[in-house]
């Protein structure tokens, strides 16, 4: 039975699927994953895959592949079975309820009301979501903040003291480099450096960006 890692989001440009498209990566060298979206066109997702399977077949290279599913086309319950993780890039709240975790990348004052405030929609609709879990006889997902905006000392205060109470926990900033960005045109991310026919491609700020990505994972899966 797979693993859900649902990324929702509270705006947009919040950074959503670019982290899904990241971790799918990291995923997939490991584990038999599988990455999904509700488009209904190709979607960014979908042709950083592309991109990569091309990258693989054109110039011989090894990059690990997560393949993609449209939620348009598959109903991802089908996919539980032949999967150890599927990531979820989910197109709107109805998809919580299937999460085992659930990722909210932060960004904006629109997303620090939505998760310092118990009475705000976002906040209600993840209670909900668990409600429902509970109703079915599942455990809660555990749910993870991870700031990617440039939130003071006292914002990222508020932020921790209100997960204990809506309960989440506040993962390591990740930080808007374009490095991520750079990765999901090209279909290569930093976390390609070990392949040794794309060593040269990578320098310092890639190294950073790839270690950064290396400690939000550990956070998320401390025993990956």
């Amino acid at each position: 039975m797979a693993q859900i890692i649902v990324t929702s989001s509270l705006n947009k440009m919040s950074g959503k699927t670019l982290l899904t498209a990241h971790l799918s990566v990291m995923l997939a060298a490991d584990y038999s994953a599988a990455v999904m979206d509700g488009a209904t066109e190709n979607s960014a997702l979908a042709m950083f895959i592309a991109k990569r399977y091309n990258l693989n077949l054109g110039k011989n290279y090894k990059l690990p592949i997560a393949p993609y599913h449209s939620l348009q086309k598959e109903k991802f319950a089908e996919l539980k079975d032949s999967c150890d993780v599927i990531l979820l890039d989910a197109p709107d709240e109805k998809y919580f309820k299937y999460a085992d975790v659930l990722l909210t990348p932060l960004c904006t004052k629109e997303g620090f009301n939505a998760v310092t405030a118990s009475d705000s929609l976002y906040a209600s609709l993840i209670w909900e979501a668990k409600k429902q879990r509970a109703a079915l006889g599942k455990n809660a997902f555990r749910w993870i903040v991870i700031p990617n905006d440039d939130y003071t000392p006292e914002d990222i205060k508020k932020i921790t003291e209100a997960g204990k109470i809506l309960g989440f926990q506040l993962a390591p900033r990740l930080h808007r480099r374009p490095e991520y960005a750079n990765g999901l045109k090209s279909g290569v991310t930093v976390l390609d450096k070990d392949q040794p026919e794309l060593k040269t491609l990578f320098d310092l700020p890639d190294l950073y960006a790839r270690r950064e990505l290396k400690k939000l994972a550990s956070f998320i899966w401390p025993t990956k």
